[in-house]
């Protein structure tokens, strides 16, 4: 048995439990959206047709989603090259409003549209008992109603339905990616939107990839502080203290993903994030993708040995610059590089190879 076989014999995961996983992880975790049924209309509010020098054009576009009378508006931007058709996307959650947090040109560059989503304009990003944006709509209960994650991974699902309804799209070639925090909804979205061909997700962290048990840095008592606590829902606190009671871990989320693709992208100097435990949650996920009848994970054991350097008390930096330690031939794919908590262009870099190895 290796050292990752024992790591993750030591964390003593529950078993992954198939279709009712997504059950488990909104009752516990990220909550039930507050409301089922919704009216979702949308509106060009302005295009621009000479965007970044002439190169794409760029639709701004508002959605109203409207329960039961109630109408939350919120807006999101579609650039596209010019004179191509059925392009492969990008559905960028963003820290800012600015299209692929500044970088679209590169993007659009490298021959990807991008659907970009500010995520505040969806639902702030502190605590106001959801009284912001989407998070109003409906109804709520103190336990398990949902929390901003799940929000804003909703938000993101109505912009999909528009996609799917874009000509100039190939909507088998849609990838969401976030960072961080929005890492983490990029997740929940992929795990419960089968449209999403492929889910990238850097540094997502605690509620992200991330296993609980037996990890490092941040932790779900972490994610309770004020500034984080609405994340989640009430419920899932309740397990701060005891995680060997949490009925699930993170490597649910890698599972009902499968078989579609996977990409995951680490900091070697991530502490807080904690490169050990995301891999982990890889290999456990694994699992599912090999039933199907497909390579989860392809593992390197000089990355590996490089990776629990990052794990326990005194974790180690390894020198070096770039790529540590990488996987791409499987539908998980995977890096360790260099550095800290950051989306960098090698992150960005990265994904796109990953992309163009599987044409996805």
């Amino acid at each position: 048995m290796g050292k990752i076989e024992e790591e993750l014999k030591r964390r003593n995961l529950p078993e992954f439990p198939g279709n009712a996983a997504k059950e488990i992880l909104q009752s516990c975790f990220y909550g039930y959206l507050p409301f089922g049924g919704c009216k979702v209309t949308y509106e060009c509010a302005a295009t621009e047709q000479d965007g970044f020098g002439g190169k794409a054009v760029i639709r701004t576009m508002i959605a109203a989603v409207n329960v039961y009378g109630k109408v939350v508006c919120f807006p999101f931007q579609v650039a596209l090259p010019v004179k191509k058709e059925k392009v492969p996307l990008f559905l960028y959650l963003g820290f800012t409003p600015e299209i692929a947090d500044g970088i679209g040109e590169w993007v659009l560059d490298k021959g990807y549209g991008i659907a970009h989503v500010y995520y505040q304009d969806m639902a702030a990003d502190f605590p106001d008992h959801f009284q912001s944006g989407l998070a109003r709509l409906g109804c709520r209960n103190p336990e398990n109603s949902a929390g901003k994650l799940a929000v804003w991974a909703f938000g993101l699902s109505k912009v999909m339905d528009y996609l799917m309804e874009c000509g100039e799209i190939d909507q088998n070639r849609i990838t969401v990616l976030g960072h961080s925090r929005l890492g983490k909804t990029a997740l929940l979205l992929g795990a419960f939107d089968e449209r999403i061909s492929l889910t990238a997700a850097i540094q997502s962290g605690a509620g992200g990839v991330a296993l609980f048990r037996g990890k490092t840095g941040e932790g779900l008592k972490d994610l309770g502080r004020k500034f984080s606590r609405e994340w989640l829902c009430s419920r899932a606190y309740t397990y701060e203290e005891d995680l060997d009671q949490l009925p699930f871990d993170q490597h649910f989320l890698v599972s009902l993903i499968a078989p579609r693709h996977l990409y995951i992208g680490s900091a070697q100097g991530d502490f807080w994030a904690d490169p050990l435990s995301e891999y982990l949650s890889l290999v456990a996920g694994s699992c599912t993708y090999e039933e199907m009848g497909q390579k989860g994970l392809v593992r390197d054991k000089e990355a590996e040995e490089r990776l629990l350097l990052t794990n326990g008390e005194n974790p180690v930096r390894v020198e070096g610059t770039g790529i540590l330690g990488q996987s791409l031939q499987g539908q998980i794919g995977w890096h360790l590089r260099a550095g800290t908590h950051y989306l960098s262009i090698l992150d960005w870099e990265q994904v796109i190879r990953y992309r163009e190895i599987h044409q996805i």
